[in-house]
């Protein structure tokens, strides 16, 4: 939600959003609803973009109801769609800070 609240920040800067995470759309859905998301939010429930990223926490194994967590991060992809500058944790209960995440985008795409 930390995103969707500087979302105009990130629009003045001429940075969009997009966000990737493993749940089914219509569990996205009932967050896009609820935290009135505007930024694109795709699904990956196979974990198949999670894995190419080589971003998904291996902690667990397929089948179990926490298999496609990533870790938590951000990518920066410049204009020529290159990955300028990427930010990851290892633990899915820590978050990136959206200021910084601007902050770092600005500095990468400089």
């Amino acid at each position: 939600m930390q995103l969707q609240e500087q979302a105009a920040d990130f629009e003045k800067a001429g940075i969009g959003i997009v966000a990737i995470t493993y749940d089914a759309p219509e569990l996205q859905q009932v967050f896009i609803d609820a935290a009135s998301i505007t930024y694109p939010l795709l699904s990956d429930i196979d974990a198949a973009t999670i894995r190419t990223l080589g971003i998904l926490n291996e902690q667990y194994e397929p089948g179990d109801t926490a298999y496609g967590i990533p870790h938590p991060g951000v990518f920066v992809v410049d204009p020529e769609l290159n990955i300028a500058g990427k930010i990851f944790v290892e633990e899915y209960q820590v978050r990136v800070d959206s200021e910084g995440t601007l902050a770092y985008a600005l500095q990468v795409l400089d």
